[in-house]
This record gives structure tokens, sequence and C-alpha cells, in this order.
């Protein structure tokens, strides 16, 4: 009897850490994926000088649940619009929408990897 107790306490305390090791997978696959969606982006950007490459960033904010990519904040910002979409004088080399195109499905993969490490056994 004491031992059924003690299995029972036991799957009672592994059942109140699954919500906690979701959050954590979730976390784990959000970074992985903006990391990766970072490097494709930058390793598709034109370098001149390397100031666009350089100015994009990853974002996560594991609070929301939401991972983004984004240029940063100043100049290069509308010099990133302006090399995306095309100008009357310069012809579109677009970089950001190719590499949210090549990982629209990994963030998928990253969750199903993260929650096997993260939920696997334990």
């Amino acid at each position: 009897m004491a031992s059924a107790l003690r299995g029972l306490r036991r799957a009672v305390a592994r059942l109140r850490e699954i919500p906690d090791r979701v959050n954590q997978a979730r976390g784990d696959a959000l970074r992985e994926w903006a990391a990766d969606l970072e490097k494709t982006a930058k390793d598709l950007a034109p370098v001149r000088k390397g100031a666009l490459r350089d100015s994009i960033q990853a974002r996560v904010n594991e609070g929301s649940g939401k991972a983004w990519v984004e240029i940063k904040p100043g100049k290069t910002r509308e010099y990133a619009y302006y090399v995306e979409k095309g100008t009357s004088k310069m012809e579109d080399q677009p970089f950001m929408g190719p590499a949210a195109q090549i990982h629209r499905r990994t963030g998928e993969r990253a969750m199903r990897r993260a929650g096997r490490r993260r939920l696997g056994r334990w």
C-alpha cells in the first residue's frame, strides 16, 4: 500500500511539471527558429558594406510565445525596405521574404525537437 501511494505521489509530481516543461520547450523552439531565420536572412542579404546584414536581429518574447526577425531601428531599416522591394532606380533584392518562406515550416520541426528533449523520457 505504501509503495502504491509513493508511486501515485511521484506521478502527480510529474504531472505538475508538465506545464513548465512545455513552456521551456516552446522557448527553446522559438529561440532555435528565430536564430535559424536570422542566419538565413543574413546569408541572403546583399552585402556592400555589411551594415544591412549586421542590422538583422532575431527577437523572442517567451511570455507571449512570439518570435520575429527585424531590422534594427535607424536609417538601415528604411534602406532595407528599398532593397527588399526595389525602387524606380534599383531592382528589388528580396532577402527577408525568401528567408521567411524558407523557414515557414521549420518552427514546427523545432517545436517537435524541443518537445522530445523536454518531455521525452524524464
